[in-house]
């Protein structure tokens, strides 16, 4: 797939992802297992089968996706609700097109660059009268190669180019990428490695550096540092002062701390995973 990336979400009007009204390109894969992730959906770097059990009609209504089963995957519950194996990836793409209600779908479509910049210059007029403009999130944008394609020909677009990044990712891809941004969003979610590690599933050393280098290459672009503050984790003021500490010298980094909320907690439900921020042991979530 040459010129493609693998899209979960596409979230046009945001105005809380860059300067101005954005269009979010959301990309699939990333290499954090944060506990609290709200977008579970797009930690995996392939397309998923999510399944909203309140949208399901039942067996006597309807039963076609143990037809399209062929009795392989597909079971029905006490209330007659289909109890799909959402690791059968053998007919999971089939069951959510012949899903009536929608109750199965498919997350994750791979799109084509031009169609892409062709779906955010729709919203151009919003975007021409404070730098507005297209920003990449996800996951972690920066895994797919073809993110830096994309913001080349965001840039041959004249288009006000962001990314949501986690960090953790391969150098020489990152600063391909800043040569096309006008903002970066850079997340520090911990100095504390060992905390890292068992809360994201990876260390922070290579996320620390990275932030350091592109201080030192692009000492004026526009950064935003975010933490997200999330209870039992870093929500104590010796940890947060920490960070505060670490940032101060970077002149060109604005620092935002952001509140805790569950709103994807339901999505790991849909994905047949577990939520497992409370969870007392270090591992892998979900």
């Amino acid at each position: 797939m040459d010129d493609k990336l693998l899209v979960f979400n596409i979230q046009k009007y945001s105005l809380h992802d860059g300067s101005g009204i954005r269009t979010v390109v959301f990309l699939k894969g990333c290499p954090l297992r944060c506990r609290w992730c709200s977008n579970p959906e797009s930690q995996y770097a392939a397309p998923e089968i999510m399944y909203r059990r309140s949208k399901c009609l039942g067996w006597e209504k309807c039963g076609l996706c143990e037809k399209a089963s062929r009795g392989n995957g597909v079971s029905f519950d006490a209330e007659g609700k289909a109890v799909p194996d959402l690791k059968h990836k053998e007919y999971g793409t089939e069951w959510a097109e012949i899903c009536p209600t929608k109750a199965l779908s498919v997350e994750g479509r791979y799109l084509g660059i031009d169609d892409i910049i062709d779906i955010v210059e729709r919203d151009s007029a919003f975007y021409r009268n404070g730098n507005g403009g297209i920003t990449l999130s996800g996951g972690e944008p920066l895994l797919q190669e073809n993110a830096v394609k994309l913001l080349k020909r965001a840039k041959e677009h004249y288009l006000h180019s962001a990314i949501e990044t986690c960090g953790a990712v391969d150098k020489e891809r990152l600063f391909a990428a800043l040569q096309f941004l006008d903002e970066v969003f850079f997340d520090i979610k911990s100095l504390n490695d060992e905390k890292h590690l068992k809360y994201t599933g990876i260390s922070n050393k290579t996320i620390l550096e990275n932030l350091k280098d592109i201080y030192r290459r692009y000492p004026d672009k526009k950064i935003t540092v975010r933490t997200p503050v999330i209870p039992g984790f870093n929500d104590d003021e010796e940890e947060l002062k920490r960070i505060e500490e670490f940032l101060s010298p970077f002149s060109n980094v604005t620092w935002e701390r952001l509140p805790y909320h569950t709103y994807g907690v339901a999505k790991y439900e849909m994905l047949g995973r577990r939520y497992s921020l409370n969870d007392s042991e270090a591992g892998e979530p979900g």
